[in-house]
């Protein structure tokens, strides 16, 4: 009866002993981890600084606090994709400014190029003298020029979504300590 009673009581130890083991505890998070950003400077020399309990971060170290908790990770991620998408967005802006532009120049050659040649005797007449007209339309400038334009709004709707989702990544990680 005593071996019974022992591998119960054992049993029951060990499971308490494994519970506590399993228990998720929480970080003893204290006001100072929170993290500030301070910006200084003006102008073209304006930068931002991030303390944690006053302390001066790297921006690095910061990052990595950040990617720590899961939900400003995700924002973190989006406002990582929205400035990846800025830029290919500029870029995109930059190559088709870059298409109209020949386009148009192309264009202005070509009415270059049929301006009168010469005075000559047209049906008995002095008149000018055109060389064959050559009809470029401009719709590929135009298509080019609505492209590149709308590529300039959709990088900018982009670098505003990345701030805002960069401002929320350090308030939702602040969150956590309030």
């Amino acid at each position: 009866m005593k071996k019974p009673i022992a591998i119960i009581t054992l049993l029951l130890l060990f499971s308490s002993a494994l519970i506590k083991a399993q228990e998720i505890k929480k970080s003893q998070a204290q006001p100072d981890s929170v993290i500030k950003a301070i910006p200084f400077g003006y102008g073209r020399h304006s930068s931002i600084v991030y303390t944690i309990d006053g302390q001066m971060q790297t921006p690095e170290d910061v990052k990595i606090r950040i990617l720590a908790y899961a939900p400003s990770a995700l924002e973190y991620r989006e406002a990582k994709n929205n400035m990846t998408w800025s830029f290919v967005s500029l870029g995109g802006t930059a190559v088709f400014s870059t298409l109209a532009i020949i386009q148009f120049e192309r264009h202005a050659k070509d009415a270059l190029n049929n301006m009168p040649t010469g005075v000559d005797l047209v049906n008995g007449k002095p008149g000018f003298i055109y060389p064959p007209q050559q009809h470029h339309s401009l719709t590929g400038a135009y298509i080019f020029t609505g492209i590149a334009t709308g590529l300039l709004v959709a990088a900018f709707v982009h670098f505003a979504k990345a701030s805002r989702h960069a401002d929320r990544m350090l308030k939702v990680y602040n969150l956590q300590y309030q």
